[in-house]
Protein backbone atom coordinates (compact mmCIF):
# COMPACT_ATOMS: atom_id res chain seq x y z
CA UNK A 1 0.00 0.00 0.00
CA UNK A 2 1.44 3.54 -0.94
CA UNK A 3 1.78 6.12 1.27
CA UNK A 4 -1.00 8.33 -0.54
CA UNK A 5 -3.33 5.81 -0.30
CA UNK A 6 -2.15 5.41 3.45
CA UNK A 7 -2.48 9.68 3.88
CA UNK A 8 -6.36 9.12 2.08
CA UNK A 9 -7.80 6.26 3.76
CA UNK A 10 -6.38 8.04 7.51
CA UNK A 11 -7.98 11.10 6.33
CA UNK A 12 -11.27 9.84 6.26
CA UNK A 13 -11.68 7.76 9.29
CA UNK A 14 -10.29 10.50 11.27
CA UNK A 15 -12.68 12.77 9.33
CA UNK A 16 -15.60 10.25 9.86
CA UNK A 17 -14.52 9.86 13.57
CA UNK A 18 -14.70 13.64 14.21
CA UNK A 19 -17.71 14.37 12.53
CA UNK A 20 -19.65 11.41 13.76
CA UNK A 21 -18.35 12.43 17.27
CA UNK A 22 -19.04 16.34 16.75
CA UNK A 23 -22.41 15.82 15.25
CA UNK A 24 -23.73 13.64 18.14
CA UNK A 25 -22.64 15.88 20.49
CA UNK A 26 -24.02 19.00 18.57
CA UNK A 27 -27.43 16.77 18.39
CA UNK A 28 -27.23 15.71 21.50
CA UNK A 29 -27.74 19.43 22.95
CA UNK A 30 -30.22 20.08 20.69
CA UNK A 31 -32.34 16.97 21.69
CA UNK A 32 -31.91 18.50 25.58
CA UNK A 33 -32.65 21.80 24.69
CA UNK A 34 -35.95 21.36 22.68
CA UNK A 35 -38.96 19.14 22.38
CA UNK A 36 -39.49 16.42 20.52
CA UNK A 37 -40.36 17.42 17.08
CA UNK A 38 -38.17 20.32 16.51
CA UNK A 39 -35.25 17.84 17.94
CA UNK A 40 -36.09 15.44 15.35
CA UNK A 41 -36.14 18.06 12.34
CA UNK A 42 -33.07 19.87 13.45
CA UNK A 43 -31.62 15.92 13.08
CA UNK A 44 -32.87 15.72 9.69
CA UNK A 45 -31.48 18.91 8.88
CA UNK A 46 -28.18 17.68 10.10
CA UNK A 47 -27.93 13.99 8.80
CA UNK A 48 -29.70 14.16 5.97
CA UNK A 49 -27.02 16.28 4.27
CA UNK A 50 -24.26 14.70 5.55
CA UNK A 51 -25.28 11.12 4.19
CA UNK A 52 -26.92 12.07 0.95
CA UNK A 53 -23.99 14.25 0.39
CA UNK A 54 -21.41 11.57 1.63
CA UNK A 55 -23.33 9.22 -0.84
CA UNK A 56 -22.87 11.41 -4.09
CA UNK A 57 -19.22 11.97 -3.20
CA UNK A 58 -18.65 7.93 -3.18
CA UNK A 59 -20.89 7.47 -6.25
CA UNK A 60 -19.82 10.41 -8.32
CA UNK A 61 -16.85 12.11 -7.09
CA UNK A 62 -16.60 14.57 -9.84
CA UNK A 63 -19.81 15.67 -9.62
CA UNK A 64 -19.63 15.84 -5.68
CA UNK A 65 -16.55 17.91 -5.91
CA UNK A 66 -18.74 20.58 -7.99
CA UNK A 67 -22.04 20.19 -5.22
CA UNK A 68 -18.81 20.81 -2.36
CA UNK A 69 -17.79 23.77 -3.81
CA UNK A 70 -21.05 25.36 -4.30
CA UNK A 71 -21.50 24.03 -0.48
CA UNK A 72 -18.59 25.49 0.85
CA UNK A 73 -19.18 28.94 -1.27
CA UNK A 74 -22.96 28.77 0.64
CA UNK A 75 -21.17 28.17 3.59
CA UNK A 76 -19.01 31.06 3.57
CA UNK A 77 -21.55 33.67 2.71
CA UNK A 78 -23.53 31.92 5.52
CA UNK A 79 -20.63 32.49 8.26
CA UNK A 80 -20.39 36.51 6.78
CA UNK A 81 -24.55 36.72 7.13
CA UNK A 82 -24.02 35.47 10.44
CA UNK A 83 -21.56 38.64 11.61
CA UNK A 84 -24.98 41.05 10.58
CA UNK A 85 -27.64 38.14 12.25
CA UNK A 86 -27.49 37.06 15.47
CA UNK A 87 -28.05 33.25 15.05
CA UNK A 88 -28.74 31.48 18.51
CA UNK A 89 -27.73 27.73 17.14
CA UNK A 90 -23.98 26.79 16.89
CA UNK A 91 -24.24 26.78 12.82
CA UNK A 92 -20.77 27.43 11.83
CA UNK A 93 -19.00 24.33 13.30
CA UNK A 94 -22.24 22.16 12.31
CA UNK A 95 -22.76 23.30 8.63
CA UNK A 96 -18.25 22.69 8.90
CA UNK A 97 -19.13 19.00 10.02
CA UNK A 98 -21.51 18.53 7.30
CA UNK A 99 -18.97 19.24 4.72
CA UNK A 100 -16.19 17.25 5.91
CA UNK A 101 -17.20 13.80 5.69
CA UNK A 102 -17.94 14.09 1.76
CA UNK A 103 -15.44 16.33 1.39
CA UNK A 104 -13.00 13.71 2.72
CA UNK A 105 -14.53 11.05 1.07
CA UNK A 106 -14.06 12.75 -2.52
CA UNK A 107 -10.73 12.35 -1.08
CA UNK A 108 -10.06 9.43 -1.87
CA UNK A 109 -10.02 10.01 -5.53
CA UNK A 110 -9.36 14.03 -5.65
CA UNK A 111 -6.55 14.50 -2.42
CA UNK A 112 -5.43 17.79 -3.41
CA UNK A 113 -8.97 19.32 -4.21
CA UNK A 114 -10.68 18.02 -1.34
CA UNK A 115 -7.74 19.21 1.24
CA UNK A 116 -8.18 22.54 -0.92
CA UNK A 117 -11.49 22.41 0.17
CA UNK A 118 -11.34 21.56 3.84
CA UNK A 119 -8.58 24.11 4.21
CA UNK A 120 -11.51 26.39 3.25
CA UNK A 121 -14.20 25.30 5.34
CA UNK A 122 -11.47 25.25 8.35
CA UNK A 123 -10.27 28.90 7.18
CA UNK A 124 -14.35 30.32 6.97
CA UNK A 125 -14.90 30.39 10.65
CA UNK A 126 -11.47 31.59 11.38
CA UNK A 127 -12.09 34.43 9.26
CA UNK A 128 -15.18 34.85 10.77
CA UNK A 129 -13.22 34.86 14.43
CA UNK A 130 -10.81 37.53 13.13
CA UNK A 131 -13.77 39.67 11.86
CA UNK A 132 -15.28 39.55 15.61
CA UNK A 133 -12.42 40.94 16.58
CA UNK A 134 -12.81 44.10 14.79
CA UNK A 135 -14.04 47.29 16.49
CA UNK A 136 -17.28 47.69 16.30
CA UNK A 137 -18.10 43.78 16.04
CA UNK A 138 -20.74 41.94 18.34
CA UNK A 139 -17.77 40.89 20.64
CA UNK A 140 -15.29 43.62 20.18
CA UNK A 141 -12.09 43.23 21.49
CA UNK A 142 -12.47 39.15 22.47
CA UNK A 143 -9.14 37.90 22.50
CA UNK A 144 -8.39 35.35 19.81
CA UNK A 145 -7.62 32.29 22.35
CA UNK A 146 -10.99 33.26 23.63
CA UNK A 147 -12.76 32.65 20.47
CA UNK A 148 -10.90 29.81 19.51
CA UNK A 149 -12.34 27.67 22.96
CA UNK A 150 -15.66 27.96 21.52
CA UNK A 151 -17.31 25.58 19.69
CA UNK A 152 -16.58 26.78 16.12
CA UNK A 153 -12.60 27.13 17.40
CA UNK A 154 -12.92 22.89 18.58
CA UNK A 155 -14.32 22.73 14.66
CA UNK A 156 -11.38 24.46 13.17
CA UNK A 157 -8.27 22.80 14.46
CA UNK A 158 -8.86 19.65 14.10
CA UNK A 159 -10.31 20.14 10.41
CA UNK A 160 -7.12 22.22 8.94
CA UNK A 161 -4.86 19.27 10.22
CA UNK A 162 -6.96 16.75 7.97
CA UNK A 163 -7.26 18.80 5.52
CA UNK A 164 -3.29 18.76 5.80
CA UNK A 165 -2.93 15.69 5.52
CA UNK A 166 -5.43 15.26 2.40
CA UNK A 167 -3.08 17.97 0.81
CA UNK A 168 0.33 15.47 2.04
CA UNK A 169 -1.35 13.17 0.28
CA UNK A 170 -2.16 14.66 -3.08
CA UNK A 171 1.45 15.66 -3.01
CA UNK A 172 2.73 12.55 -2.45
CA UNK A 173 0.32 11.01 -5.48
CA UNK A 174 -0.86 11.58 -8.39
CA UNK A 175 -4.44 12.48 -8.57
CA UNK A 176 -6.67 9.65 -9.79
CA UNK A 177 -8.42 10.94 -13.10
CA UNK A 178 -11.83 10.22 -13.62
CA UNK A 179 -12.17 7.38 -15.90
CA UNK A 180 -12.64 7.60 -19.55
CA UNK A 181 -15.75 7.54 -21.04
CA UNK A 182 -15.55 5.00 -23.82
CA UNK A 183 -16.41 7.46 -27.18
CA UNK A 184 -18.80 6.26 -29.72
CA UNK A 185 -17.10 6.62 -33.53
CA UNK A 186 -19.22 6.30 -36.27
CA UNK A 187 -17.59 3.81 -38.72
CA UNK A 188 -15.61 4.80 -41.25
CA UNK A 189 -16.14 3.69 -45.02
CA UNK A 190 -13.32 1.29 -44.38
CA UNK A 191 -14.10 0.21 -41.75
CA UNK A 192 -17.82 -1.18 -43.16
CA UNK A 193 -16.07 -2.84 -46.16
Amino acid sequence: MSLTTILRRTALVLTALFVVGGLLFALGYAWEDMDLWPAVLVTAAVVLPVVGLTVLASRSPSLALKVLVAGVATFAVWAVVTIFVDVEAPTIPVIALVLALPIAVVGQRYATRAGELLMAVAAVPVVLLVLELLPGSRREGAPLRDLLGTSTGVVVIPLALLAAILLVAGATGRETPAPEQPSVQPPTPAARS
